[in-house]
């Protein structure tokens, strides 16, 4: 069945708004790859904990509004590269914290914002409804699309990832 006039306009706009976002996250993953040798996962976490220190894996999970298991993988990049460091939390010794290291700190002085809070930010100035409306309306076109299948992760945080089966 053909597509209406309508209908072909939607698509148009939708497909380019994802190129748009697509783009702008790339460029700005590169970028940060560039100049600070980070990846934009790694300065995202790294912004969160600066606001916050003394978080565990499990707040950042929640905070960064990803898995545990990609945080931590996270964490660890930052932690073996020196930017961030672990101890033991001095009320609970069988939970660890992380903070930005001297290092860490001083790289967030010469860092942009992360992107990714950029696009929370943005989100937040939609209405309820809208926001809802968005978030079903992408949700149901990549179930639609075959896509649905995709694990979530952090944005351009490396690694191959597997397509779970639908």
């Amino acid at each position: 069945m053909p597509r209406t006039r309508t209908q072909q306009d939607d698509v148009s706009r939708a497909l380019n708004a994802v190129r748009r976002m697509v783009r702008g996250l790339r460029s700005a993953a590169e970028t940060l790859e560039r100049d600070l040798n980070v990846s934009a996962a790694q300065l995202f976490v790294l912004r969160e904990l600066g606001e916050v220190p003394n978080r565990s894996v499990k707040d950042l999970a929640a905070v960064t509004m990803t898995t545990h298991s990609t945080v931590s993988q996270v964490v660890g990049q930052l932690v073996d590269r020196g930017f961030v460091t672990r101890t033991s939390d001095p009320q609970d010794k069988r939970r660890s914290v992380l903070r930005p290291s001297r290092k860490g700190t001083e790289l967030l002085k010469r860092a942009p914002r992360a992107v990714q809070q950029d696009l929370v930010d943005g989100f937040a100035t939609l209405s309820p409804a809208e926001r809802h409306r968005l978030a079903r309306g992408l949700e149901k076109w990549l179930e639609a699309s075959g896509l649905g299948g995709y694990p979530s992760s952090m944005l351009f945080e490396g690694g191959k990832r597997r397509r779970r089966r639908p």
